[in-house]
């Protein structure tokens, strides 16, 4: 899949090269797209300051998973491959990784703050349930 600045997530058949549905995801730009482990669920991270949950068996609607208090965009997102219920984003311009759990929409399940800088990548440990986010500091 990919997200753009028009607010859209797409989904692509890659073995007939075509595209094979596109969404209005967000109300603003889309800053990032991540499939869960399975092959039906996705998702998205936008400038509205929301996380959304998407399930291709079913795109007449999505779950907003979180929005950010202060209307602040995510930049990135990433599930958890050891547990499909947990993901991690990262609000635009900010030191913290905030982790989600798709089963409890707008609640926060973590604030990871310990970048003197903002976070500007995130990665999930591959063996476990932790989180890795990294940053530049200059």
């Amino acid at each position: 899949g990919t997200c753009s600045i028009d607010t859209t997530c797409t989904i692509w058949d890659i073995e007939r090269e075509a595209l094979k549905t596109q969404l209005i995801a967000h109300d603003k730009e889309v800053y990032d797209i991540a499939f869960a482990h399975n092959i039906h669920t996705f998702a998205s991270a936008g400038a509205d300051g929301s996380v959304r949950h998407f399930d291709l068996r079913n795109l007449e609607h999505s779950t907003i998973i979180y929005e950010n208090p202060d209307n602040s965009p995510f930049l990135r997102i990433g599930w958890n491959r050891q547990d499909p219920n947990y993901l991690a984003t990262m609000v635009m311009d900010k030191n913290m990784i905030i982790i989600l759990d798709i089963r409890f929409p707008m609640m926060a399940v973590a604030e990871l703050v310990g970048h003197s800088e903002p976070v500007n990548s995130l990665a999930w440990a591959p063996n476990s349930r932790f989180a890795t986010p990294s940053n530049l500091q200059f």
